[in-house]
Parts: C-alpha cells; structure tokens; sequence
C-alpha cells in the first residue's frame, strides 16, 4: 500500500470516528448517509468492516448493541482519551440556541448531520452533571414567532441527490407530487435551495421549460444524480437576486408604502429595535400616538402582522400607496 493509500484510509477512519456519538447508537446506515452527504464515496460494506476493526481494538472504545438490527455504535471513552477541541461556554451556548432554533425547522435526520457539534455543546456545559453546571440546559431556549409547526418529513435519499447535484452542477432526475397530489417525473436543473420557515425548496428548471420552478423537498419522493448531465443553469442567473425579486415572500409582486398609526408605545420601540427597513420614519404624534411610514413589498406576511398586531399595538389608521417597483 502506498503512502496516498495509507492517508487516504486513515482519513476515511477520521471521518467515520468522529460521526460516531457518545451517549446515542448510530447505524452503519445511518453513518453511510452521513459520509455519502459529506462527498465520501464508501460502501455500506466498507463502513461495516471498519467499525468491526474499531470495535475489535481497545484503543478506539467503541461500543456495540447487537441487541436489536441494525447493530448500533456508539463512543465511550473516557474525557480527554481523543483530542477533540472543547467549546468555550458562551459558544456552546450560541449552538444549544441554534440547536433549539433547528428543533422546528430542519427534519430530523438532516439535523442529525450536527450531532457531533451538539453533543460537543453539551459535553462543554457539562449538561448532566450536578448543581450549577446542570442548569445550563434550562437556561437556553428557542421560542418561534410564528405559529409552531413540525417540519415536514424529507427523505434523506432525495436531500442526499439534491445536495450533490447543486454541488456537482449535475441534473436531478426527480419524481414530484405536487399539491394536487398529481406525480410529474422529469429531468430538472437545480439551481439553489431555500430554506422557509419549516420547508426546503429546491429552485429548479425542468428540461424543455424555460420557467423556474420550486419543488418543496418533501413532496419529491425520489431523485438520482444525473453526473454526465451537467446541469443548465439560465445565463446570469443569481439566487441572491432571484430572492429579492419576491418570488419567495408571497408578495403580489407590488410595492407599497405603508403608513399606520398606533397608540402603544412598546410597539413603537419594538420598531425602532427591529426596524421593518433602514431606512423607515417612526414620530410621535402631537396626541401621543406613533405613526409609521415604511417602503415595503405588498406580501400577505405584512396583512398577517396588521392583522395580528392591530388590538395588541392599537393601530387605528393603516395606508398602503402603490409606489412604481425600480
């Protein structure tokens, strides 16, 4: 074996040991998934034989469940035994908010991609330990602004191929439902993914339309790398522009500028915090009341947050002008 082949494997055993968690069961399936969507091109086989070798030596500590099949992996060694980089407290509790924030947006088993990062987290604030140090855990929380949903469920075959043609710029063959639960299968050219609130959209063209469409990952029931189709991307096309044409935001494709009134002064410094634009104009009226004026795009979020809002910031007068799109 030469010296390329002995790095390279040592590589593929660095890679496979540090998706291996420390207080969960993994499965070869699942570690194949794993490294698949991480560009490692290995067998279920190969992953098999390797962690039988890992479980055969001391040296690596890693458990086995034949209790139940698939067999499980997991790693137990002692803290300090691998030189794995600890977080310091107030990253870790930057992750843990970012892994509540997760916990409503991204299927499981996408999520479980960031095992490994979470249980470093966890292992830093020392979660299960006793007295103070276990009170981290309750002192991090993600509370959505909008109205709680559970995260659609993705096949992780279909996120697998859709991640790798956008990386590869290859063509997906896809098989879609759509809303009307009618099947359309065809070749598409992806172009970028959007994550919205709790769904991924694939931005897309398919072969023969010039149009680009959005196919929500979960409706896609199946998809395959087409590696010797390179993917058709429209000339100049951008998703960053795309986006800010609103052809994601549910707007009717109109500007306006909205003006309101409204009578509660914690709304009006909610609003200078989190201004609606940077440049909007907040006053205070000559009777105490606050008036707004913003330009905004004309989208049913915006109805939503007047019509939600209207009693609790006692908004009293709303005028939304049309004004010419640039």
């Amino acid at each position: 074996m030469n010296s390329k082949s002995t790095v390279n494997g040592a590589v593929v055993w660095l890679a496979i040991l540090k998706r291996i968690p420390r207080n969960s069961w993994v499965t070869t399936q699942q570690l194949l998934e794993s490294m698949q969507e991480a560009g490692y091109s290995i067998s279920e086989r190969k992953i098999q034989r390797i962690l039988k070798e890992m479980a055969d030596s001391a040296e690596f500590g890693i458990e086995t469940n034949k209790k139940a099949k698939p067999y499980g992996y997991r790693l137990r060694l002692p803290e300090g035994s691998l030189p794995i980089n600890q977080m310091r407290p107030n990253e870790s509790l930057l992750i843990r908010l970012f892994e509540e924030h997760l916990r409503f947006q991204l299927p499981e088993r996408i999520r479980s991609c960031l095992t490994p990062v979470f249980e470093s987290a966890r292992s830093t604030l020392k979660e299960k330990a006793s007295g103070r140090a276990k009170e981290w855990s309750s002192k991090v929380a993600f509370v959505p602004s909008t109205v709680p949903m559970l995260p659609p469920n993705i096949k992780n075959s279909v996120f697998t191929a859709v991640s790798n043609a956008l990386y590869r710029d290859a063509k997906l063959e896809v098989q879609y439902e759509n809303s009307k639960a009618e099947t359309i299968r065809g070749l598409v050219s992806p172009l970028g993914l959007v994550q919205q609130e709790h769904r991924l959209y694939l931005i897309c063209r398919f072969d023969g339309y010039d149009d680009v469409r959005h196919l929500a990952l979960h409706r896609i029931k199946s998809a395959a790398e087409c590696e010797n189709f390179p993917a058709e991307r429209p000339e100049g096309f951008s998703l960053q522009r795309y986006i800010a044409e609103r052809h994601l935001n549910f707007s009717n494709g109109k500007k306006v500028l909205l003006e309101i009134e409204f009578t509660n002064p914690i709304t009006a410094k909610n609003i200078l915090e989190t201004p609606f634009t940077k440049d909007q104009k907040l006053e205070q009226l000559d009777d105490g009341a606050w008036r707004l004026q913003a330009e905004m795009d004309d989208t049913v979020i915006l109805d939503g947050w007047l019509a939600a809002w209207k009693d609790v910031a006692g908004i009293r007068k709303v005028v939304k002008a049309e004004v010419k799109v640039r």
